[in-house]
């Protein structure tokens, strides 16, 4: 019974956050998804590098909240995590500073349509790809096998052992899986909600910035004329 109401808040929590996607941005964005150890984070700084533009990550994510007036400390506690709806709940009625899930996703709308404003984003993460309007950005997946992702995350994230770093990668896997589908309600490893999926598996960070960019071309070709790549 308990999972059948979660679910039922759940399906009724995607749907009020589909409502919140952002109309139009000035010019189309690149969102990256990726899975944890998959080098994910280091495509989107080197394709924002290369591209001239900026990186929407966790540190700028605070830097726009601050702009705004929103706590970025509430921000911190939910970042890329699900909660339970009883948690919610609870905290909503017995704590004044708590930020509840659509209240969260109403934020982190505001601050995605704040950056759009200032110029060219590579996105990174936060279910982005669901508050952008498909025709407005390139939807990247990066991905890879479990034992690749096991072991960048062992040799980079200063784990001891490849237990520890394998425990870490499925702990993280876990909470962004959740995280997607608890607010937008659907499956982030599907294909069908992306442009484009890579593997790092046989590609190295840079051939896959050079694949994310003649795609986002391809998609937008008009945007040829501004960029210099």
């Amino acid at each position: 019974m308990d999972r059948l109401v979660e679910k039922a808040i759940q399906k009724s929590q995607s749907a009020k956050i589909t409502k919140l996607q952002i109309k139009n941005v000035s010019h189309p964005d690149i969102v990256i998804s990726r899975e944890p150890g998959s080098g994910g984070h280091l495509i989107a700084q080197k394709t924002a590098k290369k591209l001239g533009w900026k990186l929407f990550d966790k540190p700028l994510m605070l830097k726009l909240s601050q702009e705004l007036g929103i706590p970025t400390e509430e921000l911190k506690n939910v970042d890329e995590h699900s909660r339970s709806w009883l948690a919610d709940t609870f905290h909503s009625i017995f704590n004044p500073n708590y930020v509840s899930d659509f209240r969260y996703i109403n934020h982190l709308k505001k601050i995605l349509a704040h950056a759009a404003k200032q110029g060219d984003l590579v996105i990174l993460g936060r279910g982005a790809n669901h508050i952008l309007p498909p025709d407005s950005c390139l939807r990247v997946r990066i991905t890879a096998s479990f034992a690749t992702r096991v072991n960048n995350t062992f040799k980079f994230e200063n784990c001891k052992t490849k237990l520890e770093a394998a425990e870490r990668v499925k702990h993280i896997e876990y909470n962004r899986d959740q995280f997607i589908r608890q607010y937008f309600g659907v499956n982030p490893h599907n294909p069908q909600n992306y442009d484009l999926v890579l593997s790092t598996d046989h590609l190295t960070l840079d051939q896959a910035v050079d694949l994310i960019i003649q795609a986002y071309l391809a998609k937008f070709p008009k945007e040829k004329r501004r960029l210099k790549v």
